[in-house]
């Protein structure tokens, strides 16, 4: 007997309603791949939680958040574990499918990241922010993640943390404090990609290239980056691909493996 047509009509709506959006957590969302990253996955109509440490300043994340009713905004400083906390307590019984830890600075120009100039000083929070922000940030936030469909927590890394990448060129640059930290949360990632494995987690350890933003501009290599929207494309596919066979692999925007 066929369903009459109100009843097919109210079970269609049913499951459009019971069909939930996956959830996104992305750390520095205030400008560059973060900013991007928040507007893509808001487009494709996940309910994404964008932070950022000083969100009142930030005019154009508030901007996206007024633009897309399934962007929140929260304030969050990774280098500052009882915040970080605090956030994991907020939203507890809330899956995340996806935690992206993107926020990262570079500590510094190129000159005070030389051999002879090292601004030691600024060592102790470039590492705070790139390679501990993010552990910290994968065990406050690991059941939320546990509970949700997809179970993936990615890191935004860099080429320049490859070892075998460090060769002689005309474009070098020692960016030692940058280099360093990234190298350190790869290695970071890589195991909790092993040790979360049996858990069904998958861990993204993603370059999202040369990259047209105010780090590179910083780092001394401005004008020679890709569009942030390309690149961020190419990241977000990459994290749809993860799983099993890529866990704990250093893959870059378009898809390819660094060298470690």
């Amino acid at each position: 007997m066929r369903m009459p047509i109100f009843a097919a009509a109210l079970a269609a709506t049913c499951w459009t309603v019971a069909a939930e959006a996956a959830t996104v957590l992305i750390t520095g969302s205030n400008r560059g791949i973060g900013l991007e990253l928040a507007r893509q996955y808001a487009d494709l109509g996940w309910d994404v939680i964008a932070t950022s440490r000083t969100p009142a300043d930030d005019d154009d994340l508030q901007a996206l958040s007024a633009q897309y009713d399934n962007l929140r905004i929260e304030v969050l400083d990774v280098s500052d574990h009882e915040q970080i906390d605090a956030l994991a307590k907020k939203l507890a019984g809330t899956p995340i499918d996806v935690l992206m830890n993107n926020a990262g600075i570079l500590g510094g120009a190129p000159d005070v990241q030389s051999i002879g100039s090292i601004d030691f000083a600024s060592m102790e929070q470039v590492y705070k922010t790139n390679a501990i922000g993010p552990m910290k940030m994968a065990e406050a936030f690991l059941e939320h993640v546990a509970a949700s469909k997809q179970k993936k927590i990615s890191v935004i890394t860099s080429g320049t943390a490859s070892l075998r990448n460090v060769q002689p060129s005309p474009f070098y640059k020692a960016l030692y404090l940058y280099r360093m930290s990234k190298t350190a949360i790869n290695m970071g990632y890589r195991a909790l990609s092993v040790e979360l494995a049996p858990r069904g987690i998958h861990v993204g350890i993603l370059a999202p290239g040369i990259v047209e933003t105010r780090l590179l501009q910083q780092a001394g290599y401005g004008g020679m980056g890709m569009a942030t929207e390309d690149s961020v494309t190419g990241v977000i596919r990459n994290i749809e691909n993860l799983g099993p066979e890529t866990s704990g692999q250093y893959i870059i925007y378009n898809g390819d493996t660094v060298p470690w």
